[in-house]
């Protein structure tokens, strides 16, 4: 597409990759309303593209305090 840019839609320098607003839903390994999906979106200058999609758990994905890991006595 070449000529001038539509007015009142500015032109994006790079694309930036925008999630939408996170909705809860149940963790089927913490038996709870902790997990967390967004929609991923690629902003453009020729518009918006869906990305795809990031799902995790506030619980057992926190890279800050990680679970201890399991162990099983088999003995």
């Amino acid at each position: 597409m070449t000529g001038p840019r539509p007015v009142g839609r500015p032109a994006l320098a790079r694309p930036v990759i925008h999630p939408s607003t996170p909705a809860a839903g149940w963790c089927t390994d913490c038996k709870a309303w902790t997990r967390q999906t967004v929609d991923l979106l690629l902003l453009t200058g020729d518009g918006v593209s869906p990305v795809g999609t990031w799902t995790w758990c506030e619980i057992h994905d926190d890279p800050d305090s990680p679970l201890p890991p399991r162990r099983i006595d088999r003995g």
